[in-house]
Formats: C-alpha cells, structure tokens, sequence
C-alpha cells in the first residue's frame, strides 16, 4: 500500500538516436566505466577477503577488531551514499567516481602501513568514501551514459561487482600466498591507482 500511494510513476526515457547501436560495444565511456567499476569492486572484495588473515595472522591483534572495522565502515557509508546522492547533481558523477577512487588509494596505502588499532578503525572513513560512492552513484552514472536502456545499464553495473568479487579471489589467494596479507593491499594500490587513470576518461555525467 506504501509503494502504491507514495512512489511516484516515472515516465519511460526515450532512447538517444543511434543508442540501439551503441553500449558496452560501441561506447568507449560504457566501457572505460565498466572497467573502473570492475577494479573498484575488485579491490573491496580483495579488502573483505584479506583484512581478517592480515589482522590475525600478519599483525597478530584481536580477531573482533576485523567485525569492528566493518561495521564501522558499514554505518559511515550510509550517510556518504546520502551525501554522494545530493551533490552529484551538482557536481556531476565524473568527480565523485575519482574522489572515491583518489580515497580507496589512501585507505588501502594506509592499510598496508598502519598497525595500531585506532588507526586502522580511523581508515574506515577512507574505505566508506571509496565504497559508500561507488555504490551509490556508480548505477545511476551507467544509466546516464545508456539514456534510455535502463535495465542494461543495471545489468552493466551488478557484472561489474559480480565480476569483481570473482577476479578479487583469484588475485588475493594467488598474492597472499606467493607474497604477504598486506601485499595484497599493495596491489589494490595499484588496482586503484588504474581505476583513478580510466575513470578520468569517462565523460562526465
């Protein structure tokens, strides 16, 4: 009852000419923006992976402290998303999608140095711009660029996070084992750092 007396019907965008022929194939920003999506989700599932073993076994502090660093990441990325959603308009999405990326540089340099807990904790901010941007405007940035195709430009941005988390396994397992816990966060530096240079390529929003 909700949804049908207060959600307003939105009218069905007409497509831009030429949009039947152009997208992920055709369309040089869908594709550089899928690719930043891709190494931006790939670097937090590396992330979500990594930090316990590197917390436990590498730093040899209190598992508890991993679920602290979630949730603390968790309860600050709600109010970023609320904040990315109101000054996109403003500013655009291109802005935004290289703050997030210029910040999952700090967070994840800065994981692989810290070691006190408190700091650790106070890199959340970090890591809650990275993700708390990316997953609130990174959607609605491919539907900009796809005027028109809504459920393709959707389907883009859930591939680009599924086929993050698949790549993240591969690459965190493979560096952990022949390297170190924290030089997995060594390369998401450098996953992030490519990020920022694709993501500076796709036309604005």
């Amino acid at each position: 009852g909700l949804v049908w007396r207060r959600l307003p019907d939105l009218a069905r965008l007409p497509a831009m000419p030429g949009a039947a022929s152009e997208g992920f194939r055709r369309d040089g920003n869908v594709r550089r923006l899928f690719f930043c999506s891709l190494l931006m989700w790939t670097c937090n599932s590396m992330y979500l992976i990594n930090m316990p073993l590197y917390i436990s076994r590498e730093l040899g502090l209190e598992q508890g402290l991993a679920g602290w660093m979630m949730g603390t990441a968790a309860g600050l990325e709600i109010p970023v998303m609320l904040l990315a959603g109101h000054y996109c308009g403003r500013v655009g999405k291109k802005p935004l999608l290289l703050l997030a990326a210029l910040a999952g540089c700090l967070f994840y340099l800065g994981m692989s140095q810290v070691r006190e807990p408190a700091a650790l904790l106070a890199m959340q901010a970090c890591n809650a711009i990275f993700i708390g941007i990316v997953a609130g405007v990174g959607m609605a940035y491919f539907q900009d660029l796809m005027p028109g195709r809504p459920g393709q430009a959707t389907t883009l941005f859930s591939t680009s996070v599924r086929s993050g988390a698949i790549v993240a396994g591969a690459i965190a397992g493979s560096v952990a084992e022949w390297w170190s816990y924290q030089g997995v966060f060594v390369v998401a530096i450098g996953l992030s750092l490519l990020a920022l240079g694709v993501g500076s390529r796709v036309r604005n929003a």
